[in-house]
C-alpha cells in the first residue's frame, strides 16, 4: 500500500522552509489555519497561517488545513465552523483534506453531545464543498467517540507509539521528528490514500468535479423519398432493380398486399 509522507504545522514552528520539506521528500503539509471562533477573535488565526499556505504553495506542496475546536455546544460549532470556512475559502483549490480538532478537556466529559458538536462543526464544512477530516489522538477517538462517528467520518489518528488499531486515514506518528526545512520538532504524519486524486475527482475543496463526457451521437443517415409513378408493364422486381432495394423493402415501405398486383398509375415510394 502506498503511503504519503507529511507534516502539520502552526505558528509554533517558527518559520518553515517549505522548499527544503519538497526537497526533502515530504508530499504534504497540514497547516493549522485557526482555533477556537474566530468570527469573535479573529487574533485566533494562526499567525503562520497565511506565510505557511503562501510559501506551500509555492513549493509545490500539497496542502490540508486544520482547525482546533474549542465549542462545548452545538451552536458554538457551527459558528467556529462557519468562521473556518469563511477563511479558507480564498484558498482554493486545494488538494489535501481540512481536518476538526477536538481534544479539549472540557469536551473529553460531554457525554451525548460530544457526537453531536462534531456532527455540527463537519456538516457546515461539508455543506460548502470540501472533504472534511476528523482528528484526535487514539484513546479520545476510542472512548469518547461513536463508532458511528468514526466510520462516517475519514480519521486522522495521533499515536507515536505504535500504528492505531482503529480504522484511519491518516497517522500522526511522531510529535518530535526532524525534518530538513523546520527548526526543532515537528508533527510528522502518513496518508494511507491517495488524497489529491480523490479530492479532485470528486469536485471538492474548489476543485471542479471530472465529469466522464457523453459518447458524442453517431449522426443518423437522412433518408431520400423517391416517388415513382408505376408504368403499364412495370414489376416490382423490374422497379427495385433499377433503384438498387429490393421487393420486399419496397412491399414493406408501402404496405403492398400483393407483391404480385400493382397498376398503372400508382405512386410507389423508394426509400433509402
Amino acid at each position: 500500500m502506498a503511503t504519503y509522507k507529511g507534516v502539520d504545522v502552526s505558528q509554533h514552528n517558527g518559520n518553515v522552509d517549505t522548499k527544503k520539506l519538497k526537497a526533502s521528500g515530504i508530499n504534504f503539509v497540514m497547516i493549522r489555519s485557526s482555533y477556537g471562533d474566530i468570527m469573535s477573535y479573529p487574533r485566533q488565526i494562526d499567525k503562520k497561517f497565511e506565510r505557511n499556505y503562501a510559501n506551500a504553495k509555492a513549493a509545490g506542496l500539497n496542502i490540508g488545513f486544520y482547525h482546533y475546536m474549542y465549542a462545548d455546544t452545538v451552536e458554538a460549532a457551527k459558528r467556529e465552523a462557519t468562521g473556518f470556512v469563511n477563511l479558507i475559502k480564498s484558498k482554493c483549490p486545494f488538494s489535501m483534506p481540512v481536518a476538526l480538532d477536538i481534544e479539549e478537556a472540557a469536551q473529553y466529559n460531554m457525554p451525548g453531545l460530544r457526537d453531536d458538536i462534531i456532527k455540527a462543526f463537519i456538516s457546515v464544512v461539508e455543506a460548502a464543498g470540501y472533504y472534511c477530516m476528523l482528528y484526535s489522538y487514539e484513546a479520545f477517538l476510542t472512548a469518547k467517540v461513536s463508532a458511528a462517528i468514526r466510520s462516517r467520518y475519514a480519521i486522522w489518528c495521533a499515536n507515536i507509539t505504535r500504528a492505531p488499531s482503529i480504522a484511519h486515514k491518516m497517522h500522526q506518528h511522531s510529535f518530535t521528528g526532524r525534518v530538513n526545512g523546520v527548526t526543532g520538532s515537528v508533527d510528522l504524519d502518513t496518508a494511507k490514500v491517495n488524497f489529491p486524486s480523490i479530492i479532485k475527482a470528486a469536485g471538492l475543496n474548489g476543485y471542479k468535479k471530472n465529469v466522464t463526457p457523453p459518447e458524442p451521437k453517431k449522426d443518423t443517415p437522412k433518408k431520400t423519398v423517391t416517388r415513382y409513378t408505376v408504368k403499364k408493364g412495370d414489376t416490382l422486381s423490374a422497379i427495385a432493380a433499377r433503384y438498387k432495394t429490393t421487393v420486399a423493402k419496397i412491399v414493406k415501405d408501402n404496405n403492398i398486399k400483393n407483391a404480385n398486383l400493382i397498376y398503372a398509375g400508382q405512386v410507389i415510394k423508394i426509400i433509402k
